[in-house]
């Protein structure tokens, strides 16, 4: 009995994913703040949604629509095909598929637009805050790993010595030793910062392990140990980016992210160190706000912002 309760309990899951999955695909709605408290009301339901948007977008595109629509994926919403019948209907049919391959290994990805941040709490009781323009793939059978393509995020792992929480980035292997800790992968550079805990860093012979108050960052095959300060590790999600040293192209980078703008660095300034904290929700989206701050010029020239030498 307890077995089969268990089974009804799991497609209950299923089903309400299932419909939210549909009803935030539609233009129409507007609850977002329902959906919210949903996802967050238990663990399993954002699991549950992303592996269903996962397989669904497999899926529908195996399915011939009768008028093609591309999948739009915005900061808040994803888009689905139409199909005939209406949403609700083609999602139905597609639940009946979906149940027959929800065992199958399958990875999915979960993405942030620029100037958006948002929380995955996954299956095992760990959580990963995501910055702007982030992309990670995690794995719905397996939810001890994830691989973060480009972005920042920040996680807070719950630590499990028979099974280590993994995460790659730029070709190279993280490894929690009961750890919170931020990865930020750009520019092909790869940092790192451990806030507590440890993390080893391609672990082996010539693994690096960083202990709280140690970050590193991974420029040209080379790694270098840095110190970091602890309280300011993963302040970007209190919309405060802090810097030590870091160059201004690096700055514009995590400002576009921030902002949900386009600004570059000029070679003029883009190798000039800063140090400093810089509070992007006083800059109301306006990146010129952060120039007297950064000592530079940021002046919009068609569809992006550059920074450049003050004239």
């Amino acid at each position: 009995m307890m077995a089969e309760h268990d089974d009804i309990d799991a497609r209950a899951l299923d089903l309400a994913a299932l419909d939210w999955v549909v009803r935030t695909g539609s233009d129409a709605f507007d609850d977002w703040p329902a959906f919210q408290a949903w996802l967050e009301a238990d663990p399993r339901h954002a699991a549950a949604y992303h592996a269903i948007s996962a397989d669904l977008e497999d899926m529908a595109a195996a399915v011939p629509p009768v008028q093609a629509a591309p999948v739009v994926v915005t900061a808040a919403r994803r888009r689905w095909p139409v199909w005939a019948g209406g949403a609700i209907a083609a999602s139905l049919a597609l639940f009946v598929g979906y149940e027959a391959t929800q065992t199958r290994a399958h990875p999915y990805a979960v993405e942030t637009a620029a100037g958006a941040m948002r929380t995955v709490r996954l299956a095992d009781g760990s959580s990963i805050a995501m910055g702007g323009a982030t992309r990670l793939m995690l794995d719905r059978d397996d939810p001890r790993i994830a691989t973060l393509e480009r972005g920042e995020a920040m996680f807070v792992v719950r630590h499990d010595d028979s099974d280590p929480f993994e995460v790659s980035v730029g070709g190279a292997r993280l490894v929690d030793v009961g750890t919170v800790f931020d990865v930020k992968f750009a520019r092909d550079e790869t940092r790192v910062a451990v806030s507590e805990g440890a993390v080893d860093y391609n672990p082996g012979r010539e693994g690096i392990r960083l202990v709280k108050g140690q970050g590193l960052l991974v420029r040209d095959g080379t790694a270098t140990v840095t110190a970091v300060d602890v309280a300011s590790v993963g302040s970007w999600r209190d919309s405060v980016l802090a810097y030590e040293g870091a160059t201004l192209a690096e700055v514009a980078d995590d400002l576009s992210r921030a902002l949900g703008v386009d600004l570059r660095a000029d070679p003029t300034v883009a190798k000039r160190p800063f140090s400093g904290s810089i509070a992007t929700a006083k800059l109301a989206g306006d990146p010129r706000l952060a120039a007297p701050l950064l000592g530079v010029a940021i002046r919009k020239t068609g569809g992006h912002w550059v920074m450049s030498t003050r004239s």
